[in-house]
């Protein structure tokens, strides 16, 4: 061990946060996108509004960031550099409500205290092994990375939180892995412009293409979350 492994922030991932920080981190993020979508609709209209609004809606129903593509289409009222701004925004502001909101699942009956001792057993762990922490802040921002699901930031805030990262090593986890996913997703936006606009020409198969993306999405996401998971909650409770 040398004095380069990243340290976890001495106090800070025990620290309660005060009921108006806590307002904030959910009251904020919300406030904001409301904001986003007002100056959108004073500044370029009201179908550009509705567009975001549907496209940050698809973001956590199957489309994840697979929805900064439909920027390409050049009927599209907002580019998809925009949505990718709009992903990242999104994702960072989900992590931020999960941790506004995580003391008042762990006052939950049953399940709180729970959470609780998870999270002090994981900071515990990440404080006796300081490498693990990077490791961890490293495997949550790839999580969040992995476009072919729309909970990456929620799950990942939360199971962040219980393994014992700081709130500050969550959102820049989640800042790091939703913008690369995105800066990616924006340049095959531009790669694959002339296919895309291609096939929105044709309605049967823009449908088909939407069912074929929701249906990867989801069935990633079952993958992701099904029987390996359900293996290692088990694994982990028989621990």
């Amino acid at each position: 061990m040398t004095s380069d492994d990243p340290q976890p922030p001495a106090g800070e991932g025990q620290e309660p946060l005060t009921p108006r920080a806590q307002v904030a981190l959910v009251a904020g993020p919300l406030g904001g996108f409301v904001l986003i979508l007002g100056v959108t609709w004073a500044i370029v209209g009201p179908g550009a509004a509705g567009f975001l609004a549907s496209m940050a809606a698809a973001t956590f129903v199957g489309g994840g960031k697979l929805v900064i593509l439909a920027g390409a289409v050049e009927q599209a009222p907002v580019g998809h550099w925009a949505l990718a701004a709009l992903v990242v925004y999104i994702d960072v502001s989900t992590a931020l409500v999960v941790l506004g909101g995580m003391q008042q699942l762990y006052r939950l009956p049953g399940a709180g205290p729970r959470l609780a001792a998870a999270r002090e057993s994981g900071w515990r762990l990440l404080q006796r092994h300081p490498w693990t922490y990077h490791a961890t802040w490293v495997s949550l921002a790839g999580f969040v990375a992995v476009p072919f699901h729309g909970t990456g930031a929620l799950v990942g805030a939360l199971v962040g939180r219980l393994l014992g990262l700081s709130r500050v090593s969550i959102g820049s986890a989640t800042l790091f892995g939703s913008a690369s996913a995105a800066i990616a997703l924006g340049f095959a936006g531009e790669y694959w412009a002339e296919r895309i606009n291609a096939v929105a020409g044709h309605p049967v198969l823009a449908v088909a293409a939407v069912v074929t993306t929701a249906a990867l999405a989801i069935l990633a996401s079952k993958w992701m979350f099904g029987e390996g998971s359900d293996e290692h909650t088990s694994a982990s409770k028989g621990g």
